[in-house]
């Protein structure tokens, strides 16, 4: 984050240290990060803010999770979004609710397992917690999103639901669960959608260019107008580790295979670009030279300019009792 630059690399040799201003032995605002290269010498100094540091810890919550979730969730084929396997209500149940705007609306229960409900509101699946068990005992939205963890056999999705699921994750694991609870509400999840405002950005702070028809080409196929515009530093398009990223395949706006919805986890050892996506797990990439087309993993694919950043207000607002800044 600090010693990257746009492209997501550390140059070979450099150095991160940080000058401990509290003395607690942790990073916390107001300590000094100093960058040098290879022979030494200081390439950059800053001092960590608070936003730094729930930037910080959120990314590495959300790495954290990522990589011990090993391939995720099944993906579930037709574009469905949500599905509760083995639980089919038969007949489905038919009950009212109220909608974010204060409206009730009906929806329908198509599935149902101990902690989570398959809904369909107006056609669309929404995967919803559930508040209580059989018994009338409550249910905390931090149980209900970890048995998502615990048990992924139970449950597929498309490729977007885990973007919005992980950034559920990385936040109750970065402001803890009291907290999380406290805030949340009762989770409702379908692709992109974030329930806190209704937008389609998995509550993330989204950032998406697109491009005209026949502007990028990729194995002899042309991109469709709307399509995302090719990943461009120049731009000010930047790789970092614990965003969220889209693989487009050009040409494609239909079907289940027109993108991979990805997280970024850093380089490895042999400077690969090492990327995370459900049902499939860590790739590593090697894109071709001067283009952010990949080279292995991802063919036919390039990688687009829609970029998550993590809200960074929002995990502020939530954290009452200050731990993340403590």
């Amino acid at each position: 984050m600090f010693a990257t630059g746009s492209q997501g690399v550390v140059p070979a040799g450099y150095q991160v240290s940080v000058l401990d201003s509290s003395g607690n032995n942790e990073i916390s605002s107001n300590d000094t990060v100093i960058v040098t290269n290879a022979q030494g010498q200081e390439v950059s100094r800053s001092q960590l803010s608070g936003d730094d540091i729930y930037a910080l810890r959120f990314r590495e919550s959300m790495i954290n999770s990522v990589e011990q979730s090993g391939k995720g969730w099944d993906f579930d084929p037709g574009l469905q979004l949500v599905k509760i396997r083995d639980s089919a209500l038969n007949p489905p149940q038919t009950r009212l609710y109220t909608d974010r705007y204060g409206w009730q609306q009906q929806e329908t229960v198509l599935e149902r397992n101990p902690f989570w409900e398959v809904v369909n509101r107006g056609g669309q699946r929404f995967l919803l917690a559930r508040t209580s068990d059989d018994q009338g005992n409550a249910i905390r939205p931090s149980d209900a999103l970890n048995d998502l963890f615990n048990h992924p056999e139970r449950y597929s999705v498309d490729c977007a639901t885990p973007m919005a699921i992980f950034n559920l994750k990385a936040t109750l694991d970065t402001i803890g669960e009291d907290d999380f609870n406290r805030n949340v509400g009762q989770l409702t999840l379908s692709g992109w959608y974030d329930q806190q405002d209704g937008n389609y950005d998995g509550g993330f702070i989204g950032k998406v260019r697109t491009a005209q028809a026949g502007a990028i080409t990729v194995n002899g196929v042309s991109n469709l107008a709307g399509e995302t515009a090719l990943f461009d530093p120049t731009q000010g398009d930047t790789l970092i580790p614990g965003n969220s990223y889209y693989f487009d395949k050009p040409g494609d706006n239909t079907s289940d295979e027109q993108g991979w919805n990805a997280i970024y986890l850093g380089q490895n050892d042999q400077g690969q670009y090492r990327f995370w996506s459900s049902s499939v797990g860590v790739v590593n990439l090697n894109f071709q030279p001067g283009s952010w087309q990949p080279a292995s993993g991802f063919t036919n694919y390039y990688l687009g300019a829609a970029i998550a950043n993590p809200n960074i207000d929002r995990l502020q607002s939530w954290d009452m009792d200050g731990s993340v800044r403590a």
